[in-house]
């Protein structure tokens, strides 16, 4: 009786442990994928404000600057200028990560 209880309670524990084992990896996987396309993000925002937007272009879901790849994946686009600054919505990857910039001219 005691073997049967304790194979009983080991399977339980053993089957919870797998299962946060598996979902803090999911978890973590789902974070750095985040991290890196917001870094993505980020670095081309920054690369736009030493550059300016005047070179930028966008077709088949990427964005160039001149003939240079800048991003891919992207699902939406849109810019709109008033003034001196130029705000653009930017969303990749299916809508997963979107931001706004807003850049001065």
């Amino acid at each position: 009786m005691e073997l049967i209880f304790s194979i009983v309670l080991f399977s339980i524990i053993a089957l919870i442990t797998t299962d946060i084992s598996f979902n803090l990896y999911k978890k973590n996987s789902t974070k750095t994928y985040q991290t890196f396309t917001n870094l993505k993000l980020e670095t081309t925002r920054l690369f736009l404000i030493k550059n300016g937007v005047s070179n930028i272009s966008y077709s088949d879901d990427s964005l160039y600057f001149g003939n240079d790849l800048l991003l891919d994946n992207i699902s939406l686009y849109e810019t709109i200028t008033n003034g001196f600054i130029t705000t653009i919505d930017i969303c990749i990857d299916k809508n997963s990560i979107c931001q706004q910039w807003k850049i001065k001219i």
